[in-house]
């Protein structure tokens, strides 16, 4: 689903040409003017980067970039350019919501530190 869905993308933003498959393949950033093939897709992977303009992500990511939108907005873009029945915008297959560092209840998330754990192993008086 990912890999017709940046294809699409790709081309409403004016790709001529995306090569499918999921080893990255060169082709011409549509998001710049360019004449040779300074970009690299791997539709199967649905990821994208230009090594000029810096352009790079996933379907998503790329409508943000380019509309300057956060990520509802992408997938509102998104329905506009696939249809709203096309299985990549399907709420199953959306990015997840990144994860919160502190969880208010609970404290920090195993795994993860913060500049309130570090200072609290210190001790707030230390140092002074």
């Amino acid at each position: 689903m990912a890999e017709q869905a940046i294809a699409e993308v790709l081309r409403h933003y004016g790709a001529e040409y995306v090569p499918e498959g999921y080893k990255w393949a060169p082709m011409k950033c549509p998001f710049h003017d360019d004449r040779s093939a300074s970009a690299s897709v791997s539709t199967e992977r649905g990821a994208f980067k230009c090594h000029a303009c810096e352009a790079h992500g996933d379907t998503f990511s790329l409508i943000e970039w380019k509309e300057g939108t956060n990520f509802s907005g992408a997938v509102e873009i998104l329905t506009d350019i696939l249809g709203a029945e096309h299985p990549a915008i399907s709420s199953r297959n959306a990015r997840k919501p990144r994860r919160r560092v502190f969880d208010e209840e609970a404290g920090p998330i195993a795994g993860q530190h913060t500049i309130f754990s570090a200072r609290l192993r210190r001790g707030f008086d230390a140092g002074t």
